[in-house]
């Protein structure tokens, strides 16, 4: 199915890595670095969208959905965790909530194979979700331990058990939301990497939305893309 065409090559992919590594790159200790995008690539759906299903009636009022601005969908995001904790939705409610998302079909595969030959690859995740739906989703989902970095926006329940979301980062792409560029985050990590002496044979990216065209215009010709098919 369409669902699964991602995952499908990526295994392939990865299989041919591990079976055709020369001696050469075994001495360099080189490894492949797969960067993933989160929403409706790792998981088969918006992890945002899905929590407002927790919202009375199972939506968002239009008065809420009227306070979002083009490309300030974190700030919009504040405003619905407020409008959660304000009908009452607690932390346990929501985390339990999240980890039932459903992941992208032989994703969990994809990462599990990935953690298993964590000597080959290193695996990082860059997102426009956020830090406490991330880990708690790769946690019920048993694939934690395939990711080294999540790069996403910062959250955290505060006293009143009330979750808040702030931008990742400023930066001056005009192609990318205000919080967050994905380029930047990539190019920064491979750039802090290469200075600890890591060297990446090849950077395999893998993501579904328009957010994801921008880091992917600046890799090198022998990377691989994988984008979703129809979505995005």
């Amino acid at each position: 199915s369409r669902c699964c065409l991602i995952s499908r090559i990526f295994w392939r992919f990865c299989a041919f890595k591990i079976t055709n590594r020369n001696a050469k790159m075994a001495e360099d200790k080189k490894k492949v670095l797969a960067v993933f995008d989160f929403d409706h690539t790792i998981i088969n759906d918006n992890s945002d969208t899905w929590v407002v299903k927790l919202a009375p009636g199972g939506q968002a009022p239009d008065w809420l959905r009227q306070t979002y601005r083009n490309g300030y969908w974190t700030e919009y995001m504040e405003n619905v965790f407020r409008y959660l904790h304000d009908n009452r939705i607690v932390p346990e409610d929501m985390l339990n909530f999240m980890g039932t998302i459903p992941y992208t079909d032989k994703m969990q595969d994809v990462l599990k194979f990935i953690g298993k030959h964590s000597t080959k690859f290193e695996c990082i995740v860059i997102s426009d979700s956020n830090t406490v739906f991330i880990e708690t989703i790769l946690k019920a989902g048993g694939v934690d331990h395939a990711v080294n970095n999540i790069f996403t926006n910062p959250a955290h329940f505060d006293k009143s058990n009330c979750l808040h979301v702030k931008p990742y980062h400023k930066h001056a792409c005009k192609s990318c939301p205000v919080n967050m560029c994905k380029k930047t985050i990539l190019l920064e990590y491979i750039g802090t990497k290469a200075q600890d002496g890591v060297v990446y044979d090849k950077v395999v990216y893998v993501g579904d939305g328009g957010n994801d065209l921008c880091p992917s215009k600046e890799l090198s010709a022998t990377d691989v893309v994988m984008p979703r098919r129809g979505t995005g």
